[in-house]
């Protein structure tokens, strides 16, 4: 006695099949993502160097002018004038590193 349905001749797609389709659109979705709209190399910032003048000092905190906004450099020995050679990330306040230059 036959009720009308065949498994083997189901048009039907499988809860496996329909997994495997929802799970490549959501990884379709996340690389557009993170290509076009939060582009990826934003997340590795690139490191700079770059020579600047010390333009003022308070308090332990020198501020310098680099190319892009003035950063501050904490327990600063150097004088107001002095020019130092800083390494920072692009797009970050932090100094990595500094040095008086010769």
């Amino acid at each position: 006695m036959s009720f009308g349905y065949d498994k083997v001749n189901s048009s039907e797609i499988s809860s496996k099949k329909l997994f495997m389709i929802f799970g490549l659109i959501v990884l379709g979705v996340f690389i557009i993502l993170g290509v076009f709209v939060f582009p990826i190399k934003n997340l590795i910032r690139e490191e700079n160097s770059a020579e600047a003048k010390i333009i003022t000092k308070n308090n332990g905190i020198c501020v310098v002018d680099t190319p892009d906004h003035p950063r501050g450099i904490n327990n600063c020995n150097y004088k107001i004038g002095d020019n130092v050679v800083v390494k920072y990330k692009e797009g970050t306040a932090e100094v990595l590193s500094h040095a008086l230059k010769n």
